[in-house]
């Protein structure tokens, strides 16, 4: 399950879509302390294999995106 969200959210982020964090944790059941661990292996990955990409959040709103830097 763990590694099935992570990929779900990977693709979403790739894909150029922007997720909403109380929306992906409410869609797949999980808490948003889940959530960030999620996106901090995803931040992990970038780092070491697309450097030229970041996870931005938008606001306060928890809407997080792609960025290419």
């Amino acid at each position: 399950m763990k590694t099935e969200l992570i990929l779900l959210l990977y693709d979403e982020l790739i894909g150029g879509k922007i997720v909403s964090r109380a929306d992906f944790c409410v869609e797949h059941s999980i808490v948003e302390r889940t959530f960030y661990r999620y996106l901090r292996e995803i931040t992990a990955f970038l780092r070491a294999h697309k450097p030229s990409y970041i996870v931005d959040v938008s606001g306060q709103d928890g809407a997080y995106f792609l960025k290419k830097v």
